[in-house]
């Protein structure tokens, strides 16, 4: 067994020998690696580059890996560095996505973001100004930093508008225009990291370190309150500790001034601590992220996607495959050729052949006057797997938002995550901000998976999926951005 403290410690190299040593192959001669970050790599054969893929749910497919005979199917290409755990990638088990619905807000969290919200307000404005167009100018930018750090904590911030009175509300007499009253959900965009550090780095540059100083504090007041819902933890935390970091020494980002909010930004990342990067993922790399975020709801539908013996069983990759083609068809079908390059060839093919062609099989998957499809519509019968389901959906398209220029959230949702919401609401309610027609294009430009040993001691005994069978698969597919 490879102990943990010898991983963290070793150097690259030793790394990506012991790291080899543990690539599975498949009998179609698919090769895969379990590495960074706690999840599977694969090999395309089409450009030889090592792509973050979702693994195969299938019990007969798994069991078939074998670890990789060097020489027998040809030399093994080098592992490059982003498939190579660094260590702390598995010593942070960060907590699902959860939307803002159904479950309420404790009072006491409530009560001390309040606290903060109206201490914020009641510093004078002039030596607290701000640009943000959300909020009057009589606002002081603390109060603008509050607002900032709720959202941005918040990986998928779709509230229900019942909740409004338990935190949005905190914000109505700052508003420069109240939120539009609705009776369904509220889709929201969180702000920028560097939205955030120009409100610190504005203040700086006035020469003003202790407003600078009393900016981070209610950031870090408000971050605080939030991390005891484990809805915004995972990036509180991430936060606090950049925070910490700099409030120890405010003058520490003088040198970076001159370079601009996001110079400051790339800064503060460094600040992060190694095992709370993935919160980060969206402000360090957008296409990562993205990646990321694929992954992450291809792993939701897999506990979700019916029985592996079902003829119309659909591997899960594929199913995240035809649920991403649905909101960027409805959405914005015209940015899709910039963000499915990121994908793994086999999958950026297939979301590019269900939106191409009005007959595609994997178009069944796709919701229907906010429906779910079977077997989705049964699977989330149970609040929790639907929750999880809408924040992992939403998260992906906030993500390739992201991607494609810093798009807002839609007013009146995505498609899919209407259909999960409408589960849980009720239709009638999503009704409310959605196109009763959600699939009208836009005018507009089962059991669980084994945990595998993070010790990387020997290789896991399951390996991945292969492709043959699967609608949507391409002969051979073109590269795209590098994978990582």
């Amino acid at each position: 067994m490879v102990a943990a403290g010898w991983w963290a410690s070793a150097p690259p190299q030793q790394r990506q020998h012991a790291l080899s040593g543990r690539v599975l192959v498949l009998p179609d001669g698919t090769r895969w690696l379990f590495g960074a970050w706690a999840r599977w790599y694969r090999l395309h054969p089409s450009d030889g580059q090592w792509y973050l893929c979702p693994p195969p749910r299938s019990p007969q497919i798994r069991m078939a890996a074998r670890p990789a005979q060097h020489g027998a199917m040809g030399p093994l290409p080098a592992l490059p560095p982003h498939v190579i755990p660094a260590g702390p990638d598995f010593s942070y088990d960060a907590p699902e996505a959860q939307p803002f619905v159904r479950r309420s807000f404790l009072p006491d969290l409530t009560s001390r973001v309040r606290s903060t919200v109206e201490s914020a307000a009641a510093l004078p404005v002039s030596e607290y100004p701000h640009t943000w167009q959300q909020f009057t100018p009589q606002t002081p930018s603390t109060v603008v930093a509050a607002w900032g750090v709720m959202l941005w904590c918040a990986p998928a911030p779709v509230f229900d508008a019942r909740m409004d009175e338990q935190m949005l509300d905190l914000w109505r007499p700052y508003r420069a225009k109240p939120l539009p009253q609705v009776d369904g959900p509220r889709w929201l965009t969180p702000p920028s990291l560097e939205a955030l550090a120009g409100l610190y780095a504005e203040r700086l540059r006035a020469s003003r370190v202790d407003a600078a100083v009393v900016v981070l504090r209610t950031m870090w007041a408000v971050a605080s309150a939030l991390r005891e819902d484990v809805r915004f933890r995972a990036r509180a935390d991430a936060l606090l500790a950049i925070l910490g970091v700099t409030l120890s020494n405010p003058t520490v980002d003088y040198d970076v001034l001159p370079y601009g909010d996001q110079a400051l930004v790339q800064q503060w990342l460094t600040r992060c601590p190694p095992n709370l990067v993935p919160a980060l993922r969206d402000e360090s790399s957008p296409g990562d992220n993205f990646r990321h975020a694929f992954y992450t709801l291809a792993e939701v539908v897999g506990r979700l996607s019916g029985q592996h013996a079902d003829p119309a069983y659909v591997e899960p990759r594929l199913v995240a495959a035809a649920l991403l083609a649905a909101d960027l068809n409805v959405v914005r079908r015209d940015v899709a050729g910039n963000i499915v390059p990121w994908l793994d060839p086999e999958i950026r093919y297939t979301v590019q052949a269900v939106l191409d062609q009005q007959g595609h099989p994997l178009r069944r998957l796709w919701p229907e006057d906010l429906r779910l499809p079977e077997p989705l519509r049964s699977a989330t019968s149970r609040g929790d797997d639907a929750e999880t389901l809408l924040a992992a959906m939403y998260a992906l398209d906030l993500a390739w938002c992201r991607l494609a220029g810093g798009m807002p959230a839609r007013p009146r949702g995505f498609p899919v995550p209407n259909a999960v919401l409408a589960k849980i609401i009720g239709r009638h309610r999503v009704r409310a901000t959605a196109s009763a027609s959600t699939m009208a294009p836009s005018s507009s430009a089962s059991p669980a998976q084994p945990s595998p040993d993070p010790s990387f001691g020997a290789a896991p005994s399951f390996g991945p999926m292969s492709a043959q069978g699967q609608p949507g698969l391409p002969p051979g597919a073109a590269s795209g951005p590098r994978a990582g």
